[in-house]
């Protein structure tokens, strides 16, 4: 499933976390790219996730240079908490800066491998659990992913092929 040849355990380290850290923060996948190490906090029951600047704008007025998601965390209790402890490993291990330190195109490839599915169904399938775990309310999974409503509309409770590039 790897195709590396030397570090095969770092890089599955990173590759997991990668995939996990994209569906638990319901993030796009420029955004995970974006975060630094020092940026993630682990706590008793979490890991705090702070300043995650956004790829797009959901403000018409505001650049998008300038838009933050204050904080976000991953759980380390519940159903999801293991996917939160693939994360924690790979901050354990990872030496550099960024968490990630290549780019999109990379990044996609290293979901589709581990998935066999795109990186928009990591984040549908995550703003979907949000959207579950806290009772339907669309508009609390708006704000805390920090993207228009009527955009999410779209993609709550459907599948990734649906909205996929035609």
């Amino acid at each position: 499933m790897w195709p590396y040849k030397t570090n095969l355990e770092y890089y599955k380290k990173r590759d997991r976390a990668l995939v996990s850290i994209t569906y638990l923060l319901a993030a796009r996948i420029s955004e995970v790219l974006r975060l630094e190490k020092t940026q993630l906090t682990v706590e008793k029951d979490r890991v705090l996730v702070e300043r995650i600047r956004l790829s797009k704008s959901f403000k018409k007025d505001k650049p998008r240079n300038d838009l933050f998601r204050q904080e976000a965390w991953l759980p380390l209790i519940g159903p999801r908490a293991k996917l939160t402890e693939l994360v924690t490993e790979y901050l354990e291990v990872c030496k550099t800066k960024k968490l990630f330190p290549f780019g999109r195109i990379r990044a996609w490839q290293i979901i589709v491998t581990i998935t066999k599915e795109p990186c928009h169904w990591l984040r549908a399938f995550g703003e979907n659990y949000l959207y579950d775990a806290w009772e339907k309310d669309i508009l609390a999974v708006s704000d805390y992913i920090k993207v228009d409503v009527r955009t999410l509309q779209k993609y709550i409770r459907r599948s990734y092929q649906k909205y996929q590039a035609q």
